[in-house]
């Protein structure tokens, strides 16, 4: 169903666990990355952003009340917090805030890092030479074009992918897909399902580049990405999503 070579996810396709196995287990958590592994994902996403002392902290949000165990919104952004204090915040279930280094230790799978924060940049390209995996099984990904780029400036060697919600591009980015994607050296394209076409995926795989759609939520939206011709999709609850796309490949979608 997928490869088993962690650094070439995009052989057949992928089914990627969204901030790991997060309708089973607390997001962008150790555990959540050990679920989405055992269920059989071959790729894993997961949200950055800085501490106030430089670390690469997990959290999609930029404050962790909904992840906490009893919501708390006077602790404030997590880049306002150093990695001391944040090692204290107590989340749900009994989990703790994680960085991308344990993330790292603790999966063996390809990682999509997703970049909320573009201060994160200078703080993974200081991190390439001590973290290997970083070139070897992460991918860089976001909606923020600009933080794209400026990766692509000091990371050249970490392949990047850009986020969209959707086709066509809103007014404001003062640009086309393909202008864009140039920019940022991307070689993955992650698109909302509005506006994701087969001819959409078919002119960027010419241009050599994986496209992926999201959310996947039913056997339907699995369907709907075999039909499209599509290299992977992104799942809140990968098991299911594997077991849909099962079902799909058994009634020849």
């Amino acid at each position: 169903m997928t490869s088993s070579d962690p650094a070439h996810p995009e052989q057949t396709f992928t089914i990627v666990g969204h901030r790991g196995a997060m309708a089973s287990v607390l997001e962008n958590t150790i555990a959540s990355f050990e679920e989405a592994e055992r269920v059989g994902c071959q790729e894993i996403e997961l949200d950055i952003r800085p501490s106030a002392d430089g670390r690469l902290v997990l959290t999609h949000d930029r404050c962790l009340d909904r992840m906490m165990a009893e919501q708390d919104h006077g602790l404030g952004p997590v880049d306002a917090m150093d990695w001391a204090a944040l090692q204290k915040v107590e989340l749900r279930d009994g989990h703790r805030v994680a960085t991308l280094e344990e993330a790292v230790a603790a999966t063996s799978v390809f990682l999509q890092v997703e970049i909320k924060d573009p201060a994160v940049v200078p703080l993974l390209a200081d991190r390439v030479d001590k973290l290997p995996a970083l070139t070897q099984r992460v991918r860089l990904t976001s909606f923020d074009t600009e933080a794209l780029a400026h990766a692509r400036e000091l990371m050249p060697q970490i392949p990047r992918g850009q986020i969209i919600h959707g086709l066509p591009l809103p007014e404001n980015r003062h640009e086309d897909l393909e202008g864009l994607l140039q920019r940022t050296g991307a070689d993955a394209l992650y698109c909302g399902w509005k506006g994701l076409t087969a001819e959409v995926v078919a002119a960027q795989h010419a241009a050599g580049r994986t496209v992926h759609g999201w959310p996947t939520r039913s056997e339907e939206d699995v369907r709907r990405a075999l039909e499209l011709g599509l290299d992977g999709t992104t799942a809140d609850d990968p098991e299911a999503a594997l077991g849909w796309y099962e079902q799909a490949r058994a009634a020849g979608g």
